[in-house]
């Protein structure tokens, strides 16, 4: 957008620097309206000549004692003659004084009624490149003095005291920009007013992998005052849209947040204050701030805070950061900018950010599991990182009562790299009581299973890891609980489906947790794997019904007691195809092998099982003789 603009500014102001140096020597020469007509029928000849195109210019005044010009229906074409430039009303007064202290001032100016019309075909020149060579100068440059080139790093100051800017309409290929109106200026004691009505503009651009990329803006009003040396800014209706022309990253995924960086439309509307601006420096209050994304459901009700910028970095402070249920606050961050030229790369850090947040508040974008999740959590963090990676340290989460408590750390790696994407979090400490555990898995919009066991843990605490790869989750820890300590291992496989994993407990009180009050302390270990493709199991359950988790366990017991009885060394194995679980327990001694099936349709009555016990004999005498006659049987054959 910035190319585009000083493009129409360069091709505009040779135009009218050409004009303004033939009128204003006519001017000074005779400031009559008669010849200054004359000489520009004159001068448009001349750019005619010099461009080899058709230009027009309705009429021109120049009063030299106000030295103010005006300008009426200038119209260019280029050399395919399209319009490529047209303009209604071009105004301007100067302050001829200023000009020798290197001062331009403008009193007053005025553009009205442009249009614009620039093409650059992928095969042929641009049509304005006609114009660029006409104004070029073939002239070698002359070698110039110390002195000389010191003299011309002095820039001119521009001082603008009333512009009017009314309905500029500028086509670059497919690139579209429109202005309706901006009015500008300084009153008596210098302070400023200005403001902006109806922008808006289109962009596309081709990404590094050659996709296309369409942006489109839009700004209803931009008011600014000056109040006590500061400016005050409202921006009301700034519409952002992004579109990348390929299919939603949740398209036919509803489980899938809605986030998409290349989708997005933004409505923002807000105010802040310029506390102060210089050269490469500024230091800016944001005041009010509301924005919604109708696409990933992103909805800021407001954020507020005080930068200071300049060229390498932005502090920020007194930061606060809300939606509708959450509140986050910290009192200073930095955000080091980064530069190609030094090859300074983005790092960011902030001090302890806190507050309260609903998890329902980032559902849509991130994880519409979580849009019944309204429980209030309280939240502590220290946050920093770079362009592609984020660390997250003292981490502090509980609930209002205090009942749940969790501490952590933990990073995000690659976050550029899809396939490489790392997140990981080390949990040194939880703890729950099972009534807010129960709450708290309640609040997700997922399937629920042996609900009940969970309620019989008590207590809960947890220290282990967790790791998000790229279609693949792993969970690992140790699990305290009421009735034992487990150790378990899980990893969620969102290429093939598969839940998989292993547990290991040395003295678990079975029983009390399935409701079958003869069961004592089990120490066992045991692997499990289930199916969690929807398309799958939703085969299978119009087959056979049911609502058991599809899968199998394979596990050891080392040591168990049933009433009081004790047993060593038990196998067991549980098959489930989502109607009914079958199980088998075997116990190998030297003379017997003590047997059992047993069977289940739900995990809320699994104190319900069906149990089938069996025995089976061997190495014993009968056992013996029998083997021996049936060898001498055979013999004998």
């Amino acid at each position: 957008m910035k190319r585009l603009l000083l493009l129409v500014l360069k091709i505009l102001g040779g135009f009218v620097a050409l004009l303004l140096i033939l009128l204003i020597t006519a001017a000074i020469l005779l400031n009559t309206s008669s010849v200054q007509q004359k000489l520009l029928s004159y001068s448009t000849g001349l750019l005619k000549e010099k461009l080899q195109t058709e230009v027009r210019i309705d009429s021109v005044s120049v009063n030299f004692l106000a030295f103010n010009i005006n300008l009426m229906g200038l119209d260019v074409e280029d050399l395919q003659q399209r319009k490529m430039l047209q303009a209604r009303k071009l105004a301007l007064t100067l302050d001829l004084w200023e000009l020798t202290a290197r001062k331009v001032k403008v009193s007053k100016a005025g553009i009205e009624g442009v249009k614009v019309r620039l093409y650059q075909p992928e095969d042929s020149v641009a049509n304005y490149q006609f114009v660029i060579d006409a104004f070029k100068s073939d002239k070698p440059k002359a070698k110039q003095s110390e002195g000389e080139k010191q003299e011309k790093k002095r820039k001119l100051s521009l001082d603008v005291s009333d512009l009017k800017v009314a309905r500029i309409d500028v086509v670059y290929n497919e690139d579209t920009f429109y202005l309706e109106k901006l009015d500008y200026s300084k009153g008596w004691a210098g302070h400023q007013k200005g403001e902006i009505r109806h922008l808006r503009g289109k962009f596309d651009r081709l990404t590094k992998k050659g996709k296309m990329l369409t942006t489109r803006m839009g700004l209803s009003r931009l008011k600014l005052t000056e109040e006590k040396g500061q400016l005050l800014v409202s921006v009301d209706s700034l519409h952002y849209v992004l579109n990348n022309h390929q299919p939603r990253k949740n398209t036919g995924r509803p489980h899938r947040g809605a986030f998409d960086a290349g989708h997005l439309d933004v409505l923002a509307h807000m105010q802040f204050t310029v506390n102060h601006y210089g050269k490469d420096t500024a230091n800016i209050t944001m005041t009010s701030f509301v924005a919604k994304d109708s696409l990933t459901g992103f909805d800021v009700k407001d954020l507020r805070f005080t930068a200071g910028i300049n060229k390498e970095k932005v502090h920020l402070s007194d930061v606060t950061i809300q939606q509708e249920g959450t509140v986050l606050t910290f009192d200073h961050g930095e955000v080091i900018l980064p530069s190609k030229k030094t090859g300074r790369k983005l790092v960011y850090n902030t001090s302890e950010i806190s507050g309260k947040t609903q998890l329902k508040d980032i559902s849509r974008p991130f994880a519409p599991v979580l849009s019944n999740f309204t429980i209030p959590l309280e939240l502590k963090v220290k946050l920093n990182g770079t362009d592609s990676t984020m660390q997250f340290s003292d981490i502090h989460v509980n609930t209002a009562d205090q009942k749940l408590k969790l501490d952590a750390y933990g990073s995000i790696r690659h976050l550029k790299e899809k396939e490489l994407l790392d997140i990981r979090f080390h949990v040194k400490n939880m703890t729950t009581p099972t009534k807010t555990a129960v709450d708290i898995i309640n609040q997700f919009a997922v399937k629920k299973f042996m609900m009940k066991q969970l309620k019989a843990l008590g207590t809960i605490g947890y220290t282990g890891d967790l790791a998000v790869l790229y279609k693949k989750e792993q969970f690992k820890g140790l699990l305290r609980t009421a009735v034992g300590r487990m150790n378990f291992n899980l990893t969620l496989n969102e290429k093939t489906k598969y839940v998989s994993g292993s547990v290991h407990t040395s003295s678990l009180r079975l029983g009390k947790v399935l409701e079958m009050k003869d069961i004592g302390a089990v120490a066992c270990r045991a692997n499990f794997t289930f199916d969690m493709s929807k398309p799958r199991t939703a085969q299978i359950r119009r087959r056979k019904g049911g609502k058991l988790p599809i899968g199998h366990v394979n596990a050891t017991v080392m040591e168990a007691s049933y009433k009081k009885v004790k047993v060593k060394n038990v196998d067991a194995t549980i098959n489930s195809d989502g109607a009914i679980a079958l199980g088998h327990l075997s116990q190998k001694n030297k003379n017997v092998d003590l047997l059992c099936d047993f069977s289940f349709t739900s995990t809320d009555s699994i104190h319900k099982m069906k149990v089938k016990p069996n025995v089976k004999l061997h190495h014993m005498p009968w056992q013996k003789k029998d083997k021996k006659a049936n060898k001498k049987k055979k013999r004998e054959r």
